[in-house]
């Protein structure tokens, strides 16, 4: 398969062009031909060292009910802005390459710390970490269940370690048949459930089913009516868990499907796909849906899903979030902040009322 090694800042490498790099180079998404890409939704493999200004917030930021937070690798800083006018109310600095992101039902933002090895927790509008967790290498993102536990999921090696009760002195790590594994999410049963790929180059979906101390494979993936072209991450959208699959189609969109777990099937009962006229009408988005509460407590379909489409950024018409409507999916309706250099995770908190 295909793949690309970005190095600091926005080299660009041909598609075809193979690794030759100490360690493996991340599986990438194949790409047209000729054209030459800007890393794609997926980790970098050169690491950057963090900016070490001081982070800071508004005042009230912390009393604003909706926050988006948004990581761009070109700054190492994680951005705030109210949600949803996209006004910055703060900046937190101090991340080597932050990338995927979560909530707990109070608001708290995880934010996945990649090349350090680290998941860090902030209160809804703070600036300064309640907790870090230390975790399996390069986490590519992260979930929270109703009762709080917290996951990691490791890109490589394919991994995810919880935290039981949010408690980073209570890690434990879950090896499955992934090789490599994009982000696990918890649906409203506390099963923990993502696509990665086997050292055969399959796809193959994997969960931590409550109350488990294995991972079993699921069927209903990732051939037929759940068809994984190129894996991406999962999460709960307040009614199903979405399935991310980048390359939607075998086409060089971003989408979900929407899907529930009966004993160890995922069952599909729809699918969204993220278009954008940027660039071909390309999209590589890492996808995250808003709902009306925090993931972990939503209860009802989200209506919004979110992310920054990276091909915007080859096309020169910049890295800001957009916003699709979810689940019909289709064309963005809103733009955010476009000041982003490049932006790989995205979130939104609401504040506990």
């Amino acid at each position: 398969m295909k793949h690309l090694v970005s190095t600091i800042g926005l080299t660009l490498v041909a598609a075809a062009t193979a690794g030759c790099a100490s360690t493996r180079p991340l599986i990438q998404p194949a790409v047209p031909t000729g054209t030459a890409v800007l890393s794609m939704a997926h980790p970098l493999q050169m690491p950057v060292h963090p900016d070490r200004h001081a982070s800071s917030m508004a005042a009230g930021a912390s009393k604003r009910s909706g926050l988006l937070y948004a990581g761009d690798w070109a700054t190492n800083d994680v951005y705030v802005y109210d949600y949803p006018s996209g006004k910055q109310v703060g900046t937190l600095t101090g991340f080597d390459a932050p990338y995927g992101m979560c909530v707990d039902a109070q608001g708290d933002i995880y934010i996945g710390n990649f090349y350090d090895k680290t998941l860090v927790e902030y209160a809804h509008g703070g600036k300064r970490p309640l907790k870090t967790y230390s975790v399996v290498e390069q986490p590519i993102g992260c979930s929270v269940d109703a009762k709080g536990d917290v996951s990691a999921t490791s890109f490589n090696p394919g991994e995810v370690i919880v935290f039981a009760g949010g408690d980073p002195s209570k890690g434990t790590t879950y090896a499955g048949p992934c090789e490599f594994a994009w982000t696990m999410g918890y649906d409203d049963k506390g099963d923990l459930v993502g696509v990665g790929e086997e050292s055969t180059g399959a796809f193959v979906a994997c969960a931590l089913l409550a109350g488990s101390k294995s991972i079993v494979v699921l069927s209903g993936c990732c051939t037929g009516p759940m068809q994984i072209d190129f894996a991406g991450g999962t999460m709960w959208d307040g009614k199903y868990l979405a399935i991310g699959n980048q390359e939607f189609n075998g086409e060089f969109e971003s989408g979900v499907y929407q899907a529930t777990i009966s004993g160890t099937t995922l069952t599909v009962y729809g699918q969204t796909v993220l278009t954008d006229s940027c660039f071909s009408n390309y999209t590589d988005v890492n996808p995250f849906i808003v709902g009306k509460k925090n993931t972990p407590v939503n209860r009802r379909q989200s209506k919004v899903i979110l992310g920054s489409n990276l091909w915007c950024n080859d096309a020169g018409s910049g890295g800001g979030i957009k916003l699709w409507h979810y689940p019909a999916g289709g064309p963005p309706f809103k733009h955010l902040p476009n000041s982003l250099g490049e932006p790989y995770g995205a979130a939104v908190s609401f504040a506990k009322k």
